[in-house]
């Protein structure tokens, strides 16, 4: 049997899989029916009820990154340097601490209040079109106004951090070097969402190094696959 994704296409654990060539079934949750935060979910599968959740035989992991470093570790895949490789492990896990710790928060929290404070203003038609956060899903109702303040302070910090990777990006290929890792993946999904969902382009594409990444990780096998199925739901 194939493993489960308990989850949406929106995902990182399916960019992982799709680049690992697993063959995988997806069980669709509707975030907008609330359907994470029945009790049965929460109770059998993620007690934050969130998305996504891994499936397989015995194995039930929630979480994405923990799902993808599992299936890379379980793989052998290059996708996470070798632990034998000090140099090159530590680069990783410094990249994947600045996407986990200013990159992500930045784009969620600025998704936050230019789109989801609003959800309740929107048409249905519109309402129907928005990506869902990766990190989650709760349905949002009369959250109030988007707060300026907030905004400049993410925006400020996701340009100091798109800085950082214009520098870095000037010397290497990749964010953790010149091959293609997990850290770079865990982007894919805020790439378009920055582009489409916020209008903020602009701020991947004045920075030539990023441009250039955002294109070449964009353009993948995997990330074509994954941003079909978004497509096509």
């Amino acid at each position: 049997m194939s493993p489960t994704v308990l989850g949406t296409v929106t995902s990182k654990v399916l960019l992982t899989l799709e680049e690992l060539a697993i063959k995988y079934d997806l069980e669709l949750i509707d975030l907008g029916k609330g359907q994470h935060q029945s009790s049965e979910y929460v109770k059998q599968h993620h007690p934050f009820a969130k998305v996504p959740v891994y499936q397989d035989g015995e194995v039930e992991i929630f979480e994405s990154r923990a799902i993808s470093r599992y299936l890379v570790a379980r793989n052998n895949s290059p996708l996470v340097p070798a632990f034998d490789d000090i140099k090159a492990l530590a680069t990783f896990e410094q990249a994947a601490s600045v996407e986990y710790a200013y990159f992500e928060p930045a784009v969620s929290a600025l998704g936050f209040e230019l789109i989801f404070k609003k959800w309740v203003k929107l048409s249905a038609s519109s309402r129907n079109s928005i990506c869902e956060l990766t990190r989650g899903g709760t349905r949002l109702f009369k959250l109030g106004e988007t707060n300026q303040a907030i905004v400049d302070q993410q925006l400020a910090l996701l340009k100091t951090t798109l800085d950082y990777y214009n520098r870095i990006l000037d010397r290497q290929h990749y964010l953790a070097g010149n091959t293609y890792t997990l850290v770079d993946l865990f982007h894919v999904p805020w790439i378009g969402f920055l582009r489409d969902r916020l209008l903020l382009g602009e701020l991947i594409d004045s920075r030539k190094n990023v441009a250039a990444w955002a294109e070449r990780i964009s353009q993948r096998e995997a990330s074509k696959v994954v941003a079909a199925k978004v497509a096509r739901h």
